[in-house]
């Protein structure tokens, strides 16, 4: 007695030929580099935050009680040129205009900065006033020298 299991039927192709099977993950020919190449993306400006130190300060206002702003002292130069004519010398002119720090290290500092600045010319009443040296301008341009030497 025949059984399924023992039977075999062959289905005959329609023209003779076998048929071929499917392509399933078949590689193409084509090389592909390792690297991909990047997309340009064109990025959304964010809007810009405002600065912290700003909010700080607006915070810094808003706890503390209104206090008294210390605003800066013009330097005297009409008086200082004054004196400086007059032959008064550092400490005694820094005494009168109120520039003389008693418990600094070096009292005379602010001064000395301040007439530095007056050397080179202040505009005062629209006009430029140079407060003169009381060397001769051989020791100026020496010590200038020295100064330049040291600090290099």
């Amino acid at each position: 007695m025949k059984t399924p299991s023992d039977e075999t039927t062959a289905v005959p192709a329609v023209d003779g030929k076998e048929e071929p099977e499917p392509n399933l993950a078949v590689p193409s020919a084509k090389k592909v580099s390792g690297k991909k190449t990047p997309k340009t993306v064109t990025k959304k400006l964010a809007p810009k935050k405002a600065r912290k130190g700003v909010k700080k300060a607006a915070r810094k206002k808003a706890t503390k009680p209104a206090a008294k702003e210390l605003k800066r002292r013009e330097f005297p130069y009409q008086r200082v040129l004054k004196m400086w004519k007059a032959g008064k010398t550092l400490e005694t002119i820094a005494r009168a205009t109120v520039r003389y720090k008693k418990n600094a290290d070096d009292p005379l500092r602010s001064f000395r900065v301040s007439l530095t600045r007056f050397h080179k010319g202040v505009l005062l009443d629209g006009r430029l006033v140079v407060l003169p040296y009381r060397v001769t301008k051989s020791s100026v341009n020496m010590s200038r020298k020295a100064g330049k030497r040291a600090s290099a």
